[in-house]
């Protein structure tokens, strides 16, 4: 279940890279990450061009794994898990979007904000874990921001 693509390709906006939905299941997410990456390829493409790799979100809830792959003109989002990702997040859902919605500073949750002291308190007491690529897990939170 491919996204079509624009009939001018993705090139022509703005440089953007083209976001493509993938396989979903019944018990995934996939559609709501699609979304959301596609909203943040729109507002930062020049943070979307930067992430290289591939990243899995596992959840402790009963939901599929949810991989992104992004490549150089494309970003791929679909359910399923990767054997040998850049980067895993592991973690309840909840959690795992709190992070991702914190204020930010400097690619990472602000903590001089509440919400942020919370999203830092959160990778701190292993609510969320994160393994592998730091810098994707920067550039990625950059990417989600709301």
């Amino acid at each position: 279940m491919a996204r079509e693509r624009p009939a001018d390709g993705p090139e022509s906006q703005n440089g953007r890279a083209e976001v493509r939905l993938g396989r979903t299941s019944r018990d995934g997410v996939a559609p709501s990450m699609f979304v959301w990456v596609e909203r943040g390829v729109r507002l930062r493409p020049g943070v979307a061009r930067a992430l290289n790799g591939r990243a899995v979100f596992r959840f402790s809830e009963e939901i599929s794994p949810l991989s992104v792959h992004f490549a150089r003109e494309t970003i791929d989002v679909f359910d399923g898990d990767l054997k040998q990702p850049d980067l895993a997040v592991s973690g309840r859902l909840p959690d795992i979007v709190h992070i991702a919605t914190a204020p930010t500073l400097l690619g990472i949750p602000n903590p001089a904000s509440r919400h942020g002291l919370a999203a830092i308190l959160g990778l701190y007491r292993g609510r969320v874990t994160l393994e592998g690529d730091r810098a994707m897990a920067r550039r990625l939170i950059q990417l989600l921001a709301l």
